[in-house]
């Protein structure tokens, strides 16, 4: 990762130009290295390359699991985009796992929801799994807020308890925290960005 950035930040003065920086992002992807895809697309000014800003790895899974549970994939992909950059064994600081950024508790607790009686903790690493709890849970909360994907965004990356109070009265957004607030901007807002056909205009 350090070789990476520096060879695409600081090892040309001024940086790559687009071109460079789309072809750099090309090989990650080429690679499935998706976070470093995603990354380094992104840094691009005037050029755009939308597949890779938004692709879809493990597709036939992510897209099963969605339609078996009625959930729009486009709105699955922007969740795991935003809290794993698609890495399938991502830890955060607070002990979530895996492609959809599962908690321990969480996990259990969707387990029974779903009837899964002999799921373990250890099974968070497998990704059909993750993906099996994460939209399971993402189904949940979404079903639990009516139907609305940035609450339900929310509540999947804080927990339902601080949405349920925003729902109660106004909020403003910085006493939601910086990281509530920009997961669910961009898990709902980037759902725009894989319509079928793929997209090929600015998101």
């Amino acid at each position: 990762m350090r070789e990476w950035n520096y060879t695409t930040n600081l090892h040309k003065p001024g940086g790559m130009t687009d071109r460079e920086l789309l072809a750099a992002a090309q090989v990650a992807c080429d690679r499935e290295v998706w976070d470093r895809c995603i990354n380094t697309s992104e840094r691009t000014k005037a050029e755009f390359d939308f597949d890779q800003r938004y692709p879809t790895p493990f597709r036939e899974a992510v897209v099963r699991r969605s339609r078996e549970i009625n959930l729009d994939p486009a709105y699955v992909y922007g969740l795991i985009r935003q809290e794993s950059r698609f890495i399938m064994n991502a830890r955060s600081h607070v002990g979530a796992s895996g492609l959809m950024q599962v908690m321990p508790a969480t996990a259990r607790w969707t387990a029974r929801k779903l009837g899964m009686s002999n799921f373990t903790i250890e099974q968070l690493d497998e990704r059909d799994t993750n993906i099996a709890i994460g939209t399971g849970y993402l189904k949940l909360v979404l079903d639990d807020f009516g139907g609305s994907m940035p609450m339900a965004a929310a509540a999947y990356n804080a927990g339902p308890g601080r949405p349920r109070a925003w729902r109660n009265g106004p909020v403003l957004e910085a006493a939601a925290g910086p990281r509530t607030c920009l997961s669910t901007r961009h898990a709902t807002t980037s759902r725009r960005c894989w319509p079928t056909p793929p997209c090929t205009r600015p998101c």
